[in-house]
């Protein structure tokens, strides 16, 4: 099939011989940071179980170095955001995540006009906007920082920081109190993505690969973890899968499966004999002898990978898939708790800078959004396998960048995504299902 007419082919999937689908009640857009005129990084979501939310993002001036400060906006459930608090000595948020009814923030830092991060704290953030003084988890980074953290079955919480220096994890031991910082990579390892997801109770696993020799020269071929308990943080980190000599693993995620274990998914890429760039979609449980499943077509691009699941195992991948005449759709798979992964869904036009978004409801229903057009639009399924609602365009922008999705209690569902260019803000919608 050619190229014209695979691509013909996937977009009519989605409205074929589908049952009525989840129809979105999606709100007006509203701002959690009004029109400014420093440039804004995309937003960090949180939601919690009572529905109350949080916009973590940052401001500063992409020009100039070590120019930048953290922020979060905090919103009731079902209420108008309040105004944005600073984070005192935060520049960037690596993520964020609700312990009860606090916020936790894992922030980065770095001393005056240098770039960050060096350090990774951990900040709280109550109900009411008052922000802790903040806890210094790991010191001593350089360059580019990520960041994920769990909230486990008791309260407890874990944080993961990457840099090119390694991976760390710290695991709290009472709310805001964490225990010391440990080290999972060896010398001369260069992490270059990383994943985390909370397998029920108070087991998690932490996944990562990275690019050794001189300057990370050799390209990321494993895919390393490392699981943990409620004693213990993750470690002893083991090899979960080596991708074959010539290829690459671009993109990482992971999230449970039933039983309480855990699947990586990945973007693998290659150029074959001739020349030729191929990238796909790829995952496998976490098990000896596991298979690895091929996701995504092979005749398309694979990019820009989102995973995610709920406690129970059901399990969601969306992707931008993209022809290499830059024609890109957003693509979705699914798999539910005690399944395989099911038929392929063509959600879209996407543009071809933005990643998808995605989101894994407790109840198994999956939220996706992207950008098409400049313009904010998410689709809403009721279960895995089941079929998706017409795409909502949620604000009529077309400068809209930066997409985030998450889910609350029940099916409540929420957007944040920025907008603008000259006076960037910080917008969201909201869906009370």
């Amino acid at each position: 099939m050619g190229w014209g007419l695979a691509a013909a082919a996937l977009a009519l999937l989605p409205a074929v011989g589908l049952p009525a689908a989840a129809q979105a009640r999606w709100s007006r857009p509203f701002q959690f940071a009004k029109p400014g005129t420093l440039d804004v990084v995309g937003p960090a979501l949180a939601v919690s179980a009572s529905g109350s939310a949080a916009a973590a993002f940052g401001s500063g001036d992409v020009d100039t170095p070590g120019v930048s400060q953290a922020y979060v906006t905090l919103r009731p459930a079902h209420g108008a955001p309040r105004d944005p608090v600073p984070i005192p000595g935060a520049q960037q948020v690596l993520a964020a995540a609700y312990d009860g009814g606090s916020l936790e923030l894992l922030t980065g830092a770095a001393p005056a006009g240098q770039t960050c991060c060096s350090s990774a704290q951990a900040v709280q953030v109550s109900g009411g906007g008052r922000v802790a003084r903040a806890h210094t988890l790991v010191g001593g980074l350089t360059g580019a920082t990520q960041g994920r953290l769990l909230t486990l079955h008791d309260g407890q919480m874990l944080a993961a920081v990457a840099t090119e220096r390694g991976v760390w994890v710290a695991q709290s031991v009472k709310a805001n109190r964490f225990s010391g910082q440990h080290l999972l990579t060896r010398g001369g390892q260069m992490p270059e993505t990383l994943a985390a997801a909370w397998l029920g109770g108070e087991n998690t696993i932490v996944a990562w690969t990275t690019a050794n020799g001189i300057a990370g020269a050799a390209a990321p071929r494993a895919i390393s973890y490392a699981t943990g308990s409620r004693t213990r943080a993750p470690h002893g980190p083991r090899s979960a899968v080596m991708v074959p000599v010539g290829h690459r693993i671009d993109e990482l995620g992971v999230a449970t499966h039933h039983g309480g274990g855990a699947t990586a998914a990945w973007i693998e890429s290659w150029f074959d004999k001739k020349g030729g760039y191929h990238s796909r979609v790829r995952a496998m449980d976490i098990a000896p002898h596991a298979a690895v499943r091929d996701i995504s077509p092979a005749n398309r691009l694979a990019s820009g990978m989102t995973f995610a699941g709920d406690v129970d195992g059901d399990q969601a991948l969306a992707w931008e898939s993209c022809t290499p005449q830059d024609v890109c759709q957003t693509q979705v798979a699914g798999r539910p708790a005690k399944g395989q992964y099911g038929a392929l869904r063509t959600l879209g036009a996407i543009d071809s800078s933005q990643s998808p978004a995605l989101a894994v409801g407790s109840s198994g229903q999956v939220l996706v959004g992207w950008v098409r057009g400049g313009k904010p639009v998410a689709a809403v399924a009721a279960g895995i396998g089941r079929p998706f609602g017409a795409p909502v365009t949620l604000s009529s922008t077309t400068f809209a960048l930066d997409l985030t999705v998450g889910f609350g209690p029940g099916r409540h569902a929420l957007a944040a995504w920025t907008q603008g260019t000259l006076n960037p803000s910080v917008v969201g919608a909201a869906d009370s299902g």
